[in-house]
């Protein structure tokens, strides 16, 4: 087997896994209103347990209510969560995975807003994001926290989990008493790094002392990456008492809220960035520990364990992208491997309170509704032609064949992939191209044909005459009537990326501030460029994912691109573009090239044609509205579930 060590059995404490594949514990918010189970829940752990994991760590479940960080979590703190939980237990044991659950309070970093009280920790310091001063914990009152993460471990154990893992990472409470940079206490829980230890050590011997069946994890901040706070020759002491405490195995972690990009990484990081800090680990204890942090590559894992810098690694973000990633690594079928862009969608619909998604997967969230519903329905024989080879197109064709219906593409340009082209030119977005191959493959090997360089028409229509037509044909660049803007010096991001001009060392604008202005300066700053954006709202790029966005605003700020914000472009002139802000105030700006950012809009012609002579006609994904590329995965997704309703 090509990756014989990364699946290869282990212990983790007495339980033998299967493989060395964890799925880490990710908040998605599918719990009920007061943190019940839900059958949503069970369908996405399912689809992971099914897709071949040794071990799944269950999201953060909540041992106080008034620890709770979001919407949708689930909850632990009584005996009326447990026969939910042996719901959950049981659907993913079924696939010969253990299971372990986190048990979680968030502390300080919370609000209250979301709990309804005065958030809590260990000392009255408010964390720089949510900058709501928490009340300081009595004595009296850590010790009934203490024994509330002990009740919550009893609960796991009469719910069926092998083990639970106790999260202290990430700035949440237990990582807050660890800290010296959020601890200021001066009693048994503070000052010396034993005593910061204890609230932990005792909550792990509480748990040993009444559950000893019971594997411990401990999600372990091995740097909190802020002045103060644990670092890695602390962190290997917590460790090594950890070990001597009983804990059966140790996640390696890093960051904090106030630590920005170093706990959720943006696109710009490589891959394992943090794997040393899990090896440090390693060094020091001899209990297994788990190393995680962009691992998408399958023989970067599989060297991390033969090496021995790891036991275990965890992955994230990858298996919200494809639920299947262990099993198809184990069978060879890599390049069927549903990538993961790191555009960090799922994260951003944490932090708003709303259930996650995946930009690149439409069946996260949804597992149950798309597998027991029309998935299972087969059409008697049927064709359809999809107009668009861009993600909402191939994803509609793969789609439909799934259904059995006869698909063949249509793409008036020489090569497929429509805007995924274009998107993934810019700095760090290469795996958007890695996401346009996933998407061929699975059109290859569906056998559906793509007719390149064939623009659809209505008499072409008439000549095949399908039974239902599918109108992905994207959206086109809008180009604002400005004075000027047909002057020789003036270019669409779109001729800058795809490298139809070549600018080096001049004075550029950029009319619009949007992500796809901010990415095309990010582009241009590798050609000595000076650049200024102007943009007509106050923010740049204020629709795009805040940590990628923190990333790309550091990498602009770096480059010393000039933001015109809250100004627009009245007139392109020889050598220099007038801007002015909504006081009337002008300024004159030096410009040798003025590259139009200014957005798209729907390209639905096409469809407004056929509609009128076809009675089956359905629009999907820019063509529709300009939403990205999960809305155009998605509507490609469900435009089945359109066609089986017409069928029926």
């Amino acid at each position: 087997m090509e990756f014989r060590e990364l699946f290869s059995p282990a212990f983790i404490g007495n339980l033998q896994i299967k493989n060395r594949i964890i799925m880490a514990p990710m908040l998605v918010g599918y719990a009920s209103p007061d943190g019940e189970v839900t059958g949503k829940h069970i369908h996405y752990y399912e689809a992971r347990a099914r897709g071949g994991v040794g071990l799944i760590i269950v999201e953060a479940a909540c041992v106080d209510p008034a620890g709770q960080e979001g919407f949708g979590q689930l909850r632990i703190d009584s005996h009326r969560y447990v026969e939910g939980l042996k719901r959950l237990v049981r659907a993913i044991k079924a696939h010969d995975t253990h299971v372990f659950i986190q048990l979680f309070h968030a502390g300080r970093q919370t609000s209250a807003a979301v709990t309804g009280t005065q958030p809590v920790a260990p000392s009255p310091l408010a964390c720089p994001v949510i900058r709501e001063i928490p009340r300081e914990l009595s004595p009296e009152e850590i010790v009934k926290l203490e024994d509330k993460f002990v009740e919550a471990a009893r609960h796991a154990c009469e719910a069926g989990f092998d083990g639970i893992e106790l999260h202290a990472a990430h700035g949440y409470l237990i990582n807050q008493f660890l800290s010296a940079h959020s601890n200021k206490r001066r009693d048994d829980y503070g000052g010396s790094l034993r005593n910061r230890m204890r609230f932990l050590l005792n909550i792990i011997k509480g748990i040993k002392t009444g559950l000893p069946q019971l594997a411990i994890s401990v999600r372990l901040n091995i740097d909190d990456f802020v002045p103060g706070g644990l670092q890695v020759d602390e962190s290997i002491e917590v460790c090594q008492e950890l070990e001597a405490a009983g804990a059966d195995v140790i996640n390696c972690s890093s960051g904090t809220y106030e630590s920005g990009l170093k706990s959720i990484e943006p696109a710009s990081y490589r891959e394992g960035w943090r794997v040393y800090l899990a090896g440090e680990v390693k060094r020091h204890v001899k209990i297994p520990v788990v190393a995680g942090g962009l691992l998408n590559d399958p023989r970067f894992a599989n060297e991390l364990v033969a090496s021995r810098q790891t036991d275990f690694i965890f992955l994230g973000r990858s298996l919200l992208a494809d639920s299947e990633w262990a099993n198809k690594v184990r069978e060879g079928r890599r390049e069927e491997i549903r990538p993961c862009i790191l555009c960090n969608n799922c994260i951003e619909s944490h932090f708003r309170g709303s259930p996650v998604a995946c930009t690149v997967n439409p069946f996260t969230g949804r597992e149950g509704d798309l597998r027991d519903g029309f998935y299972y329905v087969k059409p008697a024989r049927a064709s359809a032609i999809v107009v668009g080879s861009g993600p909402a197109g191939m994803q509609a064709a793969i789609s439909l064949k799934r259904m059995g219906l006869d698909v063949s593409i249509y793409e008036k340009d020489s090569q497929p992939g429509g805007l995924l082209n274009l998107a993934a030119l810019p700095p760090f977005k290469y795996r958007i191209k890695m996401f346009r191959d996933y998407l061929l493959t699975q059109l290859y090997s569906y056998e559906i044909p793509i007719l390149l360089n064939q623009p659809f028409t209505s008499d072409l229509m008439k000549e095949i005459n399908p039974d239902y037509l599918v109108v992905a044909t994207g959206s086109k660049l809008h180009i604002p009537a400005i004075k000027g803007a047909d002057s020789s010096c003036c270019a669409s991001l779109e001729d800058v990326l795809r490298g139809n001009i070549v600018i080096n060392g001049k004075n550029v604008v950029i009319v619009g501030g949007g992500s796809n202005g901010c990415e095309t300066a990010d582009f241009l700053l590798a050609g000595h460029n000076r650049i200024t954006i102007v943009e007509q709202q106050e923010y740049l790029a204020p629709d795009m994912e805040k940590k990628n966005r923190r990333d790309l605003m550091n990498r602009l700020e770096e480059g010393r691109v000039v933001k015109k914000t809250g100004r627009r472009v009245v007139e392109i002139g020889p050598g220099e573009v007038l801007v002015q802000d909504a006081r009337g105030n002008r300024e004159y700006i030096e410009a040798e090239h003025v590259i139009f950012a200014t957005g798209y809009v729907p390209n639905n012609e096409l469809y407004h044609q056929l509609r009128k002579v076809h009675p089956h006609v359905f629009l999907i994904g820019d063509a529709d509205r300009v939403q990205g590329i999960r809305n155009a995965v998605l509507q490609g997704e469900m435009v089945a579930a359109k066609v089986m309703s017409v069928i029926a």
